[in-house]
């Protein structure tokens, strides 16, 4: 499957095209196991993301700035949070449990969250939500200068994934980009996950990719 969707990505030869920032991207990462729309290619920049527990992970940014706003995917990685715990120059009985960095992982949503909330402007939305039974939370917000904020925040699978779509005054909602968000497992394929009222996952099922749509670039990076 990587392979086919590596040579997917090949094959749309106008890449190169000066029209090409103008169209619209599947963007597929097969590491960062995540896929979304965008309006162009995303820019990557590296960053790190304080935890609920006060610990510093790695993170990166994918991101288009267009003239309906401006998009981004944040992904923290978590996947070494045992490791970066035990290593944390600031140990102390209090968090030095077995399982503390375990409640930092299952925190890291809610924590996110808080983040925005704390930023300022109006708060219009705010709710649990789910992506393919991958649970998170929704947010959105009116800022102060009248821009529109709508926030996706999901984790799955050791990694966090934080989704902003923020439109100027009198744009209309960002639909396509908002309910685009999709997520991998280690294969590549896209995943679907089925649970029960404990919130426990107990099937996942690969869905799989369908021909992109007119007009649209379908991007698989490594």
């Amino acid at each position: 499957m990587r392979r086919a969707l590596l040579v997917a990505a090949v094959v749309a030869s106008f890449l190169a095209a000066p029209s090409f920032a103008q169209n619209w991207v599947e963007y597929i990462h097969l590491t960062e196991r995540f896929g979304v729309m965008f309006p162009g290619v995303p820019e990557i920049s590296e960053t790190t993301h304080e935890s609920a527990h006060h610990v510093i992970y790695p993170a990166r940014v994918y991101s288009v700035d267009s003239i309906s706003g401006n998009y981004s995917v944040t992904v923290v990685d978590y996947t070494e949070a045992q490791r970066r715990h035990r290593e944390r120059p600031d140990q102390t009985d209090a968090s030095s449990g077995p399982s503390f960095w375990i409640m930092d992982v299952r925190a890291s949503v809610a924590h996110a969250a808080q983040g925005f909330r704390a930023r300022g402007g109006e708060v219009t939305f705010d709710a649990w939500a789910d992506i393919d039974k991958v649970e998170g939370h929704n947010l959105q917000i009116t800022n102060p200068d009248q821009s529109r904020s709508f926030i996706a925040i999901h984790l799955n699978d050791g990694r966090l994934y934080i989704l902003e779509a923020r439109v100027p005054r009198g744009f209309p909602p960002p639909g396509l980009v908002q309910q685009s968000l999709f997520f991998l497992d280690e294969e590549g394929e896209r995943i679907r996950y089925t649970f029960d009222i404990n919130g426990q996952r107990v099937a996942a099922d690969q869905r799989p990719f369908g021909v992109a749509a007119e007009g649209v670039t379908r991007m698989v990076v490594e």
